[in-house]
């Protein structure tokens, strides 16, 4: 392995040790009660050192957040592959949200706080990375190119540089976590298409409100408050029964009555 190949190695490293503090922090604490000075001191490192990975507290809480929305991303996407219907696509994709609600619960509620107002997310654009304002002229572009030489020349010859790694984008995480959201919308709502050309969805449905619907049903469930969880469970009613019960409900609601029949 090249000296350099083995720097990026151990770079990589660091970030994930790095993550790995941050996440441990947060899950345990909040994010609100966690410092940088606490995850420095978490995983052993100066706080100027971390600033080379990370730009600030929220871009380590992004990076953490993907984490759990690419495990939800490939849960959703594995379990509605394996229906061939519509309803059974539908059934697919509130199962697999519920199982990450039961498997991982710690990144669902930190996903949960992400969408929850505390950050601004509406600057973020769906498709491409922001950029600082500087970024768009020339002399940008000619001082990040001389960086990268000097950093990388730096490590041929087994210097780690000292000095301070420039932020060339805002947070790319967050960018992900919209986009794989944005993905997981989509296969819902295309299901539901699938089941108004089917015809066992009413024609007349809206697949982004129920879309909608369902998404604000399924955080809803996921953040019952305790006395309805004891109104549920006083009727031995399981959260998972509950899932199902709504899921079923919905699927009512929107269903095309004199077909349904024929695609169970």
């Amino acid at each position: 392995m090249s000296l350099i190949a083995r720097k990026e190695l151990e770079k990589e490293q660091r970030r994930n040790d790095i993550l790995n503090a941050a996440e441990k922090l947060f899950f345990s604490k909040g994010y609100e009660n966690v410092s940088l000075k606490d995850i420095a001191k978490e995983v052993k490192l100066g706080r100027s050192t971390l600033y080379l990975y990370f730009e600030n507290k929220e871009e380590l809480f992004f990076a953490i957040v993907l984490r759990g929305t690419r495990i939800l991303y490939k849960m959703i996407n594995d379990e509605v592959k394996k229906g061939k219907s519509s309803f059974s696509k539908l059934a697919g994709f509130r199962n697999a949200y519920y199982n990450f609600a039961k498997e991982h619960q710690d990144y669902l509620k930190a996903y949960n706080y992400l969408l929850s107002g505390r950050f601004d997310l509406a600057g973020i654009e769906p498709s491409e990375y922001k950029l600082f304002p500087s970024s768009e002229g020339k002399l940008y572009s000619e001082y990040k190119k001389k960086f990268e030489e000097i950093y990388i020349r730096n490590l041929e010859k087994g210097i780690i540089p000292n000095f301070p790694i420039p932020k060339f984008t805002t947070s790319e995480y967050l960018n992900e976590i919209l986009i794989l959201r944005r993905e997981m919308l989509n296969i819902f709502s295309s299901a539901v298409e699938q089941g108004k050309k089917e015809g066992i969805v009413r024609p007349d449905v809206n697949s982004v409100e129920v879309t909608v619907l369902q998404t604000l049903i399924a955080n809803s469930i996921d953040n019952l408050p305790p006395d309805l969880k004891d109104l549920l469970e006083s009727q031995n009613i399981s959260q998972k029964e509950f899932l199902k019960d709504v899921g079923e409900l919905m699927g009512n609601m929107i269903s095309n009555r004199k077909n349904i029949r024929k695609t169970k």
